[in-house]
This record gives C-alpha cells, sequence and structure tokens, in this order.
C-alpha cells in the first residue's frame, strides 16, 4: 500500500488507536518481539511517509452506527478526515463485513479492500510489476536500516520475497489478493 500510495501522490493516514490496535495484535500473534515492535513504531511515520491524525472522531460516532461497534473509531476517524479535506476517503480494511459499504459511500467513504484498490490503482501487469518491485526496495530499505533486533519464529521462519510473476501471483494469492494474483499472471 505504500508503494501504490507513493505511486499515486496519495496520502496514507492512521490514528494512535488503529496503531495501538496494530501492534497489539502483532505482538499477540507473534509478528514481532516487544522491544522491536517499539523500535518499528518510532520509525513507522517516515517509513509509511504517511499521517498521525488526532484523535478528533467522537462527534462523527453516531454518524458511522452501521459500523461494528469495536470498529467504529476506524470510520469515525476517516469521516472526520473527509470533513476536514472536503473530498473523499477511502477506508482500508480487509474487515469488510464491520464496514457496510453503501451507508459509507452516503457518507464520502469509500470502503475497500487492499485487492481492490490495488486493481483500481494497478490497472496492468507491468503497473502491479512496477509496484511490487518498488513495495521488495521499500521492505528491503526498512529491514536493512532496522534489521529486527530479536527475530521471531514466525521471522526466522518467512519465505523469501518472489522473484517471478508466478512466484508473486502465488504470494499475492496467499496473502489474499486473489484478484491482483490473476491480473498479474494473466496477459495482458
Amino acid at each position: 500500500m505504500v508503494a501504490l500510495a507513493e505511486r499515486h501522490n496519495a496520502t496514507l493516514y492512521w490514528t494512535p488507536h488503529i496503531e495501538s490496535e496494530c501492534y497489539r495484535n502483532l505482538l499477540r500473534l507473534g509478528r514481532l518481539h516487544p522491544q522491536d515492535a517499539d523500535i518499528e513504531r518510532t520509525e513507522l511515520p517516515a517509513r509509511l511517509n504517511a499521517t498521525l491524525l488526532p484523535q478528533v472522531h467522537e462527534p462523527y460516532l453516531a454518524d458511522v452506527r452501521q459500523v461494528d461497534e469495536k470498529d467504529r473509531h476506524v470510520a469515525a476517524s476517516a469521516l472526520a478526515l473527509r470533513h476536514k479535506v472536503q473530498q473523499p476517503v477511502a477506508l482500508l480494511t480487509w474487515n469488510l463485513r464491520d464496514f457496510p459499504r453503501k451507508p459509507l459511500l452516503k457518507l464520502g467513504l469509500v470502503r475497500l479492500c487492499p485487492d481492490e484498490l490495488c486493481l483500481e490503482l494497478a490497472k496492468t501487469t507491468l503497473e502491479i510489476q512496477a509496484t511490487l518491485l518498488r513495495t521488495v526496495e521499500l521492505m528491503q530499505a526498512g529491514l536493512a536500516s532496522h534489521p529486527p533486533q530479536t527475530p521471531t519464529i514466525y521471522q526466522t521462519k518467512a519465505m523469501p520475497l518472489p522473484q517471478s510473476d508466478h512466484e508473486w501471483g502465488a504470494f499475492l494469492a496467499r496473502n489474499r489478493m486473489h484478484k491482483t494474483a490473476r491480473r498479474l499472471t494473466r496477459p495482458n
């Protein structure tokens, strides 16, 4: 998503609440060691080239009551941003079930999963390939500048990054990017 945002001059946003949930889950699932998580959190804004939003979502909670209660803060933050920038805002999530598309769209919030966003922004195989290459560059630069100090079992068993379109197709499919994988592996 960082490479897509960079390619299309889009801005990524998140909130302290979203950040806390993310890192709590990364630790719980064994994806990051607590010491590495602290370092990663410090470096996150620069690595994502993203903007941390202030916690000003409370006035918008009633407007997004169709969203599952535990996730309402995400939609309310997106709506607060929508009012601030005065243009549609995309809410990016894998959790489509808890974010109903039509009510959010009426509020100017376009709800997409990463696979849908990638298809929307990378129309051709060449665009997907370029985005994947840039993603690899960003990942490798991040690992080179801040390698894990205490790798988890998950990190030590991680497969290397794919090298070919076929390998990328399988990798994307394993990571719920099925439509993007199909577009990548089909002839132009």
